[in-house]
């Protein structure tokens, strides 16, 4: 089950036969696309995996979609497009409307310190290196990356993540996923996936290695544009629950968990 779908479904097809949200238990009322068109430039995202979804479960989590697509623009070049800047600003604002504590994460000068570095081109220059480690960002990339596991369950194992499932998440930026690492990860993890429609393929904008026994887990590396990376273990086995549970210092999340995230992004949301 390797690929994703090569054509565009529309919206009836989407929800018929499925009887509740991909993220919740809640019947499904609108396709949630995963990873967002937020993430690709001027939303030019090719067709695949498309879900259906609760309206609360999809609207709620747009501050995590957002989130994710900046950190995906947060890149290590010393060249950057002038459009791409301008989406970045836009997403910025879009933030600060529906999560002002991330923007105030974000550019807390205490988390930030210059450095000089080579950058992705291999041409030395001025960078500056992010602890993004505020309870909101947390949380908001944490919500984005639960999302991702449970798409990747739905797309690899054909049904979603059993109200009994859980994901354990961690996410990194450029600078945090160390190549020992990296390479660890992706030896456990020999399949890869993108979206492909065509000859297009989302190719380094959205691509992952995973690993899955087709029945109760699935393991992946998620990366967005080298910018941004998700680890994820999504399952709803027990006994796998338990083992993961003791390599991981960060609670699941578990099915039906987005809205505890979200009030901690939007305290005030009901």
């Amino acid at each position: 089950m390797g690929e994703s779908k090569q054509k565009s479904r529309r919206r009836d097809q989407i929800l018929a036969g499925e009887l509740r949200c991909i993220y919740c238990m809640n019947p499904p009322s609108t396709v949630e696309h995963m990873p967002p068109k937020a993430i690709f430039p001027r939303k030019h995202r090719l067709s695949g995996m498309e879900y259906a979804s609760c309206e609360p479960c999809n609207h709620n989590s747009r501050a995590a979609d957002t989130a994710a697509a900046i950190m995906a623009r947060i890149s290590p070049t010393n060249f950057i497009d002038a459009l791409e800047l301008q989406e970045a600003r836009r997403l910025l604002a879009t933030m600060t409307s529906i999560a002002p504590q991330f923007v105030r994460e974000l550019m807390d000068p205490s988390k930030v310190s210059p450095v000089w570095e080579k950058g992705r081109d291999a041409v030395f220059g001025p960078k500056r290196r992010i602890e993004l480690d505020g309870p909101v960002s947390h949380a908001l990339l944490t919500a984005f990356a639960a999302k991702i596991g449970m798409a990747l369950y739905r797309e690899h194992i054909g049904q979603p993540l059993p109200k009994a499932g859980v994901v354990f998440t961690q996410h990194y930026l450029n600078s945090g996923l160390v190549r020992g690492e990296a390479k660890a990860l992706v030896s456990m993890m020999p399949d890869s996936g993108e979206l492909k429609q065509g000859r297009k393929s989302s190719g380094r904008l959205f691509n992952y290695r995973f690993n899955t026994d087709e029945r109760t887990i699935v393991a992946a590396l998620v990366a967005f544009n080298d910018n941004f990376f998700v680890r994820v273990f999504a399952t709803h086995d027990e006994r796998l629950k338990s083992t993961l549970g003791d390599f991981h210092e960060r609670l699941p999340v578990p099915v039906g968990g987005l809205p505890a995230l979200a009030s901690i992004w939007n305290p005030r949301r009901e």
